[in-house]
């Protein structure tokens, strides 16, 4: 389960990868080098041709993996492999749009027969209450985001329909690494938690150990995404750049 993935790591950070960059067989390298390094569950992009939550450099990522020739069958054909490559929990992160277009059932169905255990939908709007039933029947952990903007009645609505654990965005607006985090996070990570039995992981503009360490005071699991691709994008062996850019956020 993802959720004891989590409580049951000391230092539970999850990375953040872009499928199919640079191809989707070394992505299968990537997962298994952060898997190695100590992330206590992955967190697997699509690409998307309008992906609104993304910051530049996951844009960037994006653009890169579908002019690669990323495709969602070449996903399928992989899954299986990078799912039994490790002990940890995979967890599909993409736009509606992608899972929408093979039928949103059939979709969740064919990931959690491959073994992912866990899917995040940015543009889910807040009463998605049939979808979270859905993964519930398939046995996928439907995970939601929290902005730092939803109200008490919203969040209410988001999190009563979440499995795995809750996504708390730290910033206003998207995804990419921050020098500074807004000191508001832990006030937002506690009243999350005072609504939930679930683990609640920061993401959003995390990219030094620094602010891991700051963020584990108070969240139970942060989430490092732009930092990782952008040392995966720049690197001449992407594999191991994703290995020792994993460990130097203070890994254990």
């Amino acid at each position: 389960m993802i959720s004891d993935a989590i409580r049951n790591k000391n230092r539970a950070v999850i990375p953040y990868i872009t499928a199919g960059l640079p191809d989707l067989e070394t992505t299968g390298e990537i997962i298994r080098a952060l898997s190695d390094a100590g992330a206590a569950a992955i967190e697997i992009g699509l690409p998307f041709s309008d992906p609104m939550a993304d910051g530049p450099v996951l844009q960037k990522a994006s653009h890169m993996a579908l002019q690669a020739g990323f495709t969602m069958e070449g996903l399928m054909e992989n899954l299986e492999g990078w799912t039994s490559s490790t002990d940890i929990p995979l967890i599909i992160m993409s736009y509606i749009n992608p899972i929408m277009r093979g039928g949103m059932k059939e979709t969740l169905e064919s990931f959690r027969g491959e073994g992912v255990q866990g899917v995040i939908i940015p543009d889910l709007p807040a009463d998605a209450r049939d979808l979270f039933n859905l993964c519930r029947g398939i046995g996928i952990d439907l995970i939601r985001l929290v902005a730092p903007t939803t109200t008490v009645s919203r969040k209410k609505e988001v999190i009563s329909g979440c499995r795995g654990f809750v996504y708390a965005v730290s910033v206003k607006g998207v995804t990419g690494a921050r020098t500074a985090l807004p000191e508001e996070v832990s006030s937002q990570v506690k009243a999350i938690k005072a609504m939930t039995d679930l683990p609640v992981c920061v993401g959003f503009g995390v990219s030094t150990a620094r602010q891991v360490d700051d963020m584990l005071a108070f969240a139970d699991g942060v989430i490092v995404g732009s930092h990782i691709m952008a040392v995966i994008m720049d690197a001449p062996d992407p594999v191991k750049a994703a290995y020792d850019c994993f460990r130097e956020l203070g890994m254990e």
